[in-house]
């Protein structure tokens, strides 16, 4: 059931609770809508750890990832990268006074998704020990996950 009511909008992104959309997607005009159970991994990342041919206004350069269309890309600071079940992948940018508002609610409602897909599985309902347990498991995944993907550019988020 989709939700209609956004939780954060501006002019390049709108996010509700089961999905976001990316606006001027598609060339020349169009939306890409991504559920958060389709996304497989986001990062924040800063543009100087990408090469300026990696990157263009709208489309694809010289890697794979599609960029919606934003004319001041060049000017920007961070950018999301999403990884979903579909290739290429998908570079997101925006002012960056939103981009960390962004990213936090892209990563909780990723967090939320996995939550409610293992813990039904893995947890009895008297068995409070094991709900623990397997809440802290997700929890020590999520972060090593985190801490490989900003080794994996050479700086750290808290270093921004």
């Amino acid at each position: 059931m989709k939700s209609d009511e956004p939780i954060i909008s501006n002019e390049y992104i709108t996010c509700y609770s089961d999905r976001l959309v990316i606006h001027l997607y598609y060339f020349p005009y169009g939306k890409k809508t991504i559920k958060y159970k389709d996304i497989q991994l986001c990062e924040l990342c800063r543009f100087n750890t990408l090469s300026k041919f990696k990157y263009k206004k709208w489309g694809m350069g010289l890697s794979a990832i599609w960029w919606h269309s934003d004319i001041r890309r060049y000017y920007r600071a961070h950018y999301i990268l999403l990884e979903t079940k579909q290739w290429p992948k998908i570079g997101l940018t925006m002012d960056d006074n939103h981009i960390d508002e962004i990213y936090q609610l892209i990563k909780q409602k990723m967090n939320n998704d996995e939550l409610t897909k293992t813990l039904p599985q893995k947890i009895k309902l008297n068995d409070s020990k094991q709900h623990e347990h397997t809440i802290s498991k997700i929890i020590e995944k999520n972060k090593s996950e985190y801490r490989y993907s900003m080794d994996s550019y050479g700086q750290g988020y808290a270093e921004w």
